[in-house]
């Protein structure tokens, strides 16, 4: 459908500004919320032990996925509910994620707040860890540590990472969640995000490539024409917020229809005068667009593959492509296209066919632009999931116990806060994680417990191969 807006009124959202709440509100409350559902509960042990992992071994990542705020709240948190923690974290954690002034998180501030620093060749030296969170997917490292653990941070298993694999055959963990799909229940009792640590990173994702195809369009001396976002979810607005100034002719593809519905609300106050909202790409679409974002988003399951390379070489020569999806294996169908391609390999395969046609930008973690505030959000975001997996592993008395109650739950997704009558916040905290368990042990087997893995034969496979 094609839309004008109205004129906008004095008091409408200007341009540029973000219409959803900070992250780090909601994260706050939610940390509140969340301290106030597990205090009271009985604990068969006391003494709860976390490790803040790093990301330093994978190519390019300079975020980290808790600052030494985060450590001393999550410290004082666990104390406050009459806990005794240990906290860990590996040297040089925080050196890499640096403001535009160059500050970044240095060993000695977690230390100050309250950390033991330990080298990665001594992680297997530790005694049991109860929870591990590290940003992005595990390194080889982590498959050293005692456990079982729980573990939670992103895992883009599309990519099949070779940490994760040697985990999987060393079996020292209780379950694997990833932070993206962690969500949904809390959303709808206290506001904010529904999967809030994916939410925090899409929007940063969704900025930095709105930023990209800009100065991409800039450098290639290309003014005002057809911009078109694939996905309007988080990372979707926050990119069109970015393209308004190339972006004459806005077309938004969203399959969903209350999501286009809200998206032409959005538009409207953010003051695009004419936009086209539609369920799906057409060859017309591309007829010589200047840009094009990808923002949609396919969880741990390949990404999507909604437009060809035919139609790319519709659009005007030197025009810019986005691609936020390149974690999941990137959103163009080629002839080089493979399923068991890494997001790394995906990458240089697509810079390989479009870069000297176009502009193309894919960044397998585009927040890495800005690792400083980044690593801010994500660690406000994070915090309250952290705390409650100690506090469960603690109520239950171990990773294993705490494990088997939160997988009692189904994975489940809430459409309104109408439907959660009789869930506690407890309750929902619960629901939430239970949402973010993709990998789990039980009775010594491995459990895949995310339904799309399980569907995706190819994933399926490599996950049982690692595992024996």
């Amino acid at each position: 459908m094609t839309v004008t807006s109205p004129q906008r009124g004095a008091n409408a959202t200007s341009p540029g500004r973000v219409a959803a709440p900070p992250a780090s509100r909601s994260a706050s409350n939610l940390r509140e919320r969340a301290r106030e559902a597990l205090r009271g509960l009985p604990f068969r042990k006391r003494q709860v032990s976390f490790l803040l992992g790093t990301d330093e071994f994978i190519v390019q990542e300079r975020r980290v996925a808790m600052t030494p705020r985060h450590v001393d709240l999550l410290r004082r948190d666990l104390r406050d509910l009459g806990l005794e923690p240990l906290v860990f974290v590996l040297r040089g954690a925080g050196e890499k994620a640096t403001s535009e002034a160059g500050v970044a998180f240095p060993d000695e501030e977690y230390a100050a707040a309250g950390a033991e620093l330990i080298d990665p060749g001594r992680a297997g030296a530790l005694g049991p860890i109860d929870v591990v969170h590290a940003l992005k997917e595990p390194t080889a490292y982590e498959s050293e540590l005692q456990g079982p653990l729980l573990r939670i941070g992103a895992l883009h298993l599309a990519s099949k990472p070779p940490g994760l694999c040697r985990m999987l055959a060393r079996r020292n963990f209780a379950a694997i969640l990833d932070g993206g799909t962690v969500g949904n229940c809390s959303y709808l009792q206290h506001g904010g995000d529904r999967t809030p640590i994916v939410a925090s990173m899409s929007r940063f994702a969704g900025s930095v490539s709105g930023r990209k195809l800009v100065e991409g369009l800039e450098q290639g001396g290309i003014g005002q024409g057809t911009v078109i976002v694939v996905g309007a979810g988080i990372a979707g607005m926050s990119a069109i917020e970015k393209v308004r100034p190339k972006a004459a002719r806005l077309i938004v593809i969203e399959p969903w229809q209350p999501a286009r519905q809200r998206v032409a609300r959005e538009l409207e106050n953010l003051g695009f005068e004419s936009f086209e909202i539609a369920a799906s790409l057409t060859d017309q679409a591309f007829d010589d667009a200047v840009g094009i974002v990808f923002a949609h988003r396919s969880g741990a399951k390949a990404a999507e593959k909604v437009c060809s390379y035919d139609q790319i070489r519709r659009m005007r020569p030197g025009a810019a492509i986005a691609d936020i999806a390149i974690d999941q294996g990137g959103s163009i169908l080629h002839d080089g296209y493979s399923e068991e391609d890494d997001a790394t390999t995906s990458r240089e395969k697509y810079k390989a066919l479009l870069s000297s046609d176009y502009f193309y930008y894919a960044e397998t973690n585009m927040p890495r632009e800005e690792p400083h505030e980044a690593s801010e959000v994500h660690g406000d975001c994070s915090l309250p999931y952290v705390t409650a997996l100690l506090a469960l592993t603690a109520h239950h008395g171990g990773p294993m116990a705490a494990a088997r109650r939160i997988l009692e739950k189904e994975p489940w997704i809430f459409r309104s806060s109408d439907d959660l009558s009789g869930h506690g916040f407890l309750d929902c905290i619960i629901q939430d994680l239970r949402n973010g368990v993709q990998l789990a042990l039980a009775d010594g087997g491995l459990r895949i417990t995310d339904p799309d893995i399980e569907r995706d034969e190819s994933l399926a496979a490599w996950i049982r191969d690692c595992a024996c």
